[in-house]
Parts: C-alpha cells; sequence; structure tokens
C-alpha cells in the first residue's frame, strides 16, 4: 500500500512540475496585441479564434483558429508562423506577408505549387510548399534562397 501511494504521489509531483514549467495562458482575442488582431481581422475575417494562449517566451501568442489554422506572433503583435496544417493558405495572405522576390521566386520555379506554411525569423522565411513529398524552401531576409536556415 504504502509503494502505491509513494508512486502516486511520485506522478502527481512530476505532472506538477511539467505543469509549473510550461506556463501557457489561456486568453480571449481581445487580449492580443493590437497589430495581432488586425491581422486576424484582415486575413482571416470569416474564421473565430478557436483557442488562444499566452507562452512565457517567444513566440509569444499561440492562435488556432476555427478552420484549423495555427498562428504564431511576437510579443508585439508581428506574425512570426502561419501554418494551415496541411491545407493551402489564401493567396491574399501570401501576397500580403511575403517580399515581392519570393513570391517571384515561388511564381518561377513552384508555378502549380500551394503555400501550407510559413516562418519567419530573424534570418529569414521558412516556406513549406503541399507537393508531394513536402517541399520546404529557405530564404534569408533579402528574398535570396539560402541552403540551410538555421535560427
Amino acid at each position: 500500500m504504502k509503494r502505491q501511494v509513494w508512486i502516486i504521489a511520485t506522478i502527481f509531483i512530476v505532472c506538477a512540475s511539467y505543469m509549473a514549467c510550461n506556463k501557457h495562458e489561456v486568453i480571449y482575442f481581445t487580449d492580443l496585441p493590437a497589430a495581432a488582431q488586425a491581422f486576424l481581422q484582415r486575413y482571416f475575417p470569416d474564421n473565430l479564434v478557436a483557442s488562444a494562449e499566452r507562452h512565457d517566451d517567444e513566440p509569444f501568442f499561440e492562435v488556432t483558429l476555427d478552420n484549423g489554422y495555427e498562428i504564431n506572433f511576437y510579443s508585439d503583435g508581428s506574425w512570426q508562423e502561419i501554418d494551415s496544417k496541411a491545407a493551402i493558405l489564401p493567396a491574399d495572405l501570401i501576397q500580403g506577408v511575403l517580399p515581392e522576390k519570393i513570391r517571384s521566386y515561388l511564381e518561377e520555379n513552384y508555378p502549380l505549387a500551394e503555400v501550407s506554411a510559413i516562418e519567419r525569423s530573424s534570418v529569414g522565411y521558412a516556406i513549406k510548399l503541399a507537393t508531394t513529398p513536402t517541399t520546404e524552401l529557405y530564404f534569408d531576409l533579402n528574398g535570396d534562397i539560402a541552403i540551410y536556415w538555421d535560427e
């Protein structure tokens, strides 16, 4: 009996420690920075926010829409990652968030491929195309194709 209590107590402590280390606070749409709210209203006006969380580290905000898309925002409200979870991202979004040089590269080299995810960091952009197999492309901040992408 003492052994079972000890095992249960240990499991409880491990779970509590894990939850304490991963601080994710569920928030409302109105708790997002104004830039993040404007982004969502501009590019996803017909979608509802299914969940929103505030993290202790970057990306600071994680938003899931009712269509399954996940969008991460930095603390200032600028977007960090947009992932359609195997669907395709809207053309107006691609037009609005990707630099012209990257869009031109995609149109020239992958005219039939659709974009399913975009990530932006201090080193550039990572683009995931909905191809079989999935194609991932990396660009530096100037929009030039990069061999590798390391944050």
